[in-house]
């Protein structure tokens, strides 16, 4: 079968138009080991599980006095240390073909500890994998740094924070911009921007599975206007690796689901749907609750929140798509299984 033609350079995306809409030209990058920042985190266990069941060696990278419990078994080397050790890094990246950047700040009070995390220390990271000859290096980072002055929905060459955007995302915009500059100067590096996972492992649950077990549990659920685009963990590990054996250098993916951009209402049908209604709350029946469930109907609107168009990547990337009843499901269900919710 012969390939499509390349139509556009690795990176050239703006907002009136997508990347190249052909697969990648190259023949995919054998990863033998991976090195993992941020290998104990929700996304970081399941791609580690994702390595190993490719039968690819890993090095996972920690920070010391980490919960480990869901490396627990794994055939890992582990080793602990921290970001801004460039010649730590490097040295014990020599023997892995890629680097897996996971390790992130994601909210705190100090902004001087974004900065050192996210910007200081994803560069280091990125420049030590440079350093140790890392044929693939994949830059994790957030679809919260994508969106459009138009309120259009976000695609891969559409980066802009609004100024109502997190201080978070600021920071990892701050280290996108290095990324992309360490790839214009000849670094294997590619961006990954993650949607909201979903699934088994989110032990410390993340923000989107404090939502889930809030729902479960019949609480008030908090929820930004506009929708979130939310996504299977294992298809975010799947599209982290085929970035690593596929992607092209200075280039973005989205990993995330086409079908994944959910309003709040349509978060909370989507977890009852999964099998798991929740709990009714005392006081939200009859002509009070009718006005309760109007009023949260109408913090519905509003502009696009952190929804996205991941077609592109899907296509490039061929990233999986579980179906999101699927995915819910399997997240109910593991947070009901480790006592979550009774």
């Amino acid at each position: 079968m012969s390939l499509p033609k390349r139509t556009a350079a690795a990176g050239d995306v703006s907002g009136d138009a997508n990347p190249a809409t052909s697969i990648p030209v190259h023949a995919p990058r054998r990863i033998h080991k991976a090195f993992i920042t941020g290998a104990s985190g929700f996304v970081g266990v399941n791609l580690v599980r994702a390595l190993l069941d490719r039968g690819t060696a890993v090095l996972a990278y920690v920070r010391s006095g980490s919960d480990r419990s869901g490396l627990a078994g794994l055939d890992v080397e582990v080793l602990e240390g921290e970001l801004l050790d460039r010649g730590g890094l490097a040295r014990a990246m020599r023997s892995s073909d890629a680097c897996f950047h996971l390790a992130a700040a994601l909210s705190s009070d100090d902004p001087a500890e974004l900065e050192r995390v996210n910007v200081q220390g994803s560069l280091a990271v990125l420049e030590a994998a440079r350093e140790a000859g890392c044929t693939a290096i994949v830059h994790a980072t957030t679809i919260g740094t994508l969106g459009r002055t138009d309120g259009g929905m976000p695609r891969e060459g559409d980066s802009h924070v609004p100024a109502t955007g997190s201080a978070y995302a600021r920071s990892k915009l701050r280290s996108e911009e290095g990324a992309l500059e360490l790839a214009g100067r000849g670094a294997p590096v590619i961006l990954a921007h993650l949607a909201a996972p979903v699934g088994p492992w989110d032990r410390h649950p993340t923000v989107t599975g404090r939502r889930i077990v809030r729902v479960l549990q019949g609480k008030r659920l908090v929820y930004p206007r506009g929708a979130v685009n939310h996504v299977a963990v294992r298809d975010v590990a799947a599209g982290l690796i085929l970035a690593a054996g596929l992607g092209r250098a200075g280039q973005r993916y989205i990993l995330a689901n086409s079908e994944g951009n959910l309003t709040r209402r349509q978060f909370v049908a989507q977890v009852i749907r999964s099998g798991a209604p929740p709990r009714r709350r005392r006081g939200m029946l009859g002509p009070l609750g009718a006005i309760f469930r109007r009023l949260r109907g109408s913090a519905e609107g509003g502009p696009v929140s952190l929804a996205c168009d991941p077609s592109w990547s899907v296509k490039e990337l061929g990233l999986p798509q579980t179906p999101l009843d699927e995915a819910f499901a399997e997240s109910v269900a593991w947070f009901r299984e480790h006592g979550y919710v009774s």
